[in-house]
């Protein structure tokens, strides 16, 4: 490890001297109880060694750890707890877009609610994009009346939903993508994801997406969805910065062409969540 004064780390950075899962021999820091150290390593993140006037430590340089804490955050918590507690906080926020096609029926749309209610992590803020708000208004028998839907969005106890009547039927998906992350600007999730209502979400979606982002590092400003729609993610940063799909054109393409190294920050499903595999 180096001398401190002959180290330049990044504004953003994680010291690891007082962490409660730091691994020790003697004063010297060894490893992480977490195996954060291992992981950002793999990562490509910079690990800078320290030493000072009492001890030799990590710092992770570039990054802010979210599994960091000290022995005043963990006080409260019985020691033995402290891995189980800190892996039960930390997970991926995202939002779930879900949109209801003019064919789908009642059931349909409670079975993805429930779909998404059952993940490990479930979404922090679901909406429902009802498309099929003109044929209620034409008072089509099949139209499933919004007051229902709004209802099973009450009765399946997400952290937060919203719901979203469509009049206008020249929208494409992607216009609707922008419309529902423009009314929900107040929510700063990182992340959001799309799926038709239709589609049949696997079980393991959420914990290999929170698993990608916190574990492998993946620095995702896009996931292309499955097909047309079906699992799309967009990072909320990205989407702000180039205005989502505005302008006719898809928001991995700007990403593409606009970021330096943009292709970097576009994956396929599959890579980000191997269940979604094509």
């Amino acid at each position: 490890m180096s001398e401190k004064e002959e180290v330049s780390v990044n504004h953003v950075h994680t010291i690891c001297k007082e962490c409660v899962f730091a691994k020790w021999e003697n004063n010297t820091q060894t490893g992480c109880k977490l195996d954060r150290i291992n992981d950002y390593e793999k990562a490509g993140v910079n690990i800078v060694g320290i030493k000072d006037e009492d001890k030799e430590y990590f710092v992770i340089d570039g990054r802010y750890c979210v599994y960091y804490r000290n022995t005043e955050i963990m006080k409260d918590y019985p020691r033995d707890t402290w891995e189980e507690i800190v892996n039960l906080q930390v997970k991926v926020p995202y939002h779930a877009m879900v949109i209801v096609n003019e064919e789908d029926d009642f059931k349909t749309v409670k079975k993805c609610c429930k779909a998404l209610k059952n993940q490990k992590y479930s979404p922090n803020l679901v909406t429902l994009i009802n498309k099929q708000y003109p044929k209620y208004v034409k008072e089509q028998d099949n139209a499933i009346p919004p007051s229902k839907l709004l209802q099973l969005l009450k009765d399946s106890e997400f952290h937060q939903f919203s719901f979203k009547n469509i009049y206008d039927q020249s929208l494409d998906d992607r216009a609707l993508v922008d419309l529902v992350f423009d009314s929900a600007k107040e929510n700063r999730y990182p992340f959001y994801v799309v799926f038709n209502a239709n589609f049949d979400i696997p079980q393991e979606f959420s914990e290999e997406f929170n698993n990608s982002i916190l574990v492998k590092m993946m620095q995702v400003g896009f996931a292309k969805p499955v097909d047309d729609i079906n699992g799309m993610i967009g990072n909320r940063v990205a989407h702000k910065k180039h205005s989502g799909n505005s302008f006719g054109r898809n928001l991995e393409d700007k990403i593409i062409n606009l970021e330096d190294d943009g292709e970097k920050f576009v994956f396929e499903i599959g890579d980000v969540c191997p269940c979604l595999k094509k």
